[in-house]
């Protein structure tokens, strides 16, 4: 039985150590990012930097555009573990109570500025760094999702459109007003989404 446990003991150390070693080249990487731009980084330079070797990284990511998908997962708190999201009240209409949802998301990501402002100025869709797979979708996402569910239910949203469709449309809002604060747009990135949460769920066209 002891020895069952002394091997328990060195597995949890051995995670232990390739999470710290995960987490020592995403550092690398972003420092990297931010001084160089993402095309003037290779992975020699980002092993160099977290000061392991070229075969090392390629034991933690089977690619450079792997280093992306997971910065954009530590910024949202993908597997719902780093940033978690309490349920929200019945109270207020889909609109307030999805705005609640978002605007503690941006807040969270502002916790991360630089991280942020690096993962919102990339020229590519923010989802499109998600790997498929509902384990992986960030808690915000999520939630987004389970509300205008129920909002369908009572007749609050629009049926004739698919849930998810609804909920790309409020995450764009998000991505939209984020991108907008990374490339020096705006000041405030949450006056921002909420302008663009506002047209998603109310329109363009006078009423």
């Amino acid at each position: 039985m002891a020895r069952r446990t002394a091997g328990l003991g060195s597995a949890v150390r051995s995670t232990d150590r390739r999470g710290q070693t995960r987490d020592q080249v995403l550092d690398a990487a972003l420092q990297l990012f931010n001084e160089h731009g993402y095309l003037g980084v290779r992975v020699e330079d980002i092993a160099k930097q977290a000061g392991v070797s070229r075969a090392t990284f390629y034991k933690h990511f089977s690619e450079r555009e792997q280093i992306l998908s997971d910065l954009f997962e530590r910024l949202l708190g993908a597997g719902g573990e780093s940033a978690p999201y309490e349920e929200t009240t019945s109270a207020g209409s889909v609109h307030q109570q999805v705005a609640l949802v978002v605007e503690g998301a941006v807040r969270r990501m502002l916790e991360q500025e630089q991280l942020a402002k690096f993962v919102y100025g990339l020229p590519i869709r923010q989802s499109a760094l998600l790997p498929p797979g509902e384990p992986n979708t960030p808690p915000a996402f999520t939630q987004v999702t389970r509300l205008l569910e129920r909002a369908a239910k009572r007749g609050e949203v629009r049926v004739d459109l698919p849930v998810a469709l609804l909920a790309r449309h409020v995450l764009a809002a998000l991505e939209t007003g984020m991108r907008d604060w990374a490339e020096d747009r705006v000041d405030d990135p949450l006056d921002r989404v909420r302008l663009m949460l506002d047209l998603a769920f109310q329109g363009i066209t006078r009423s």
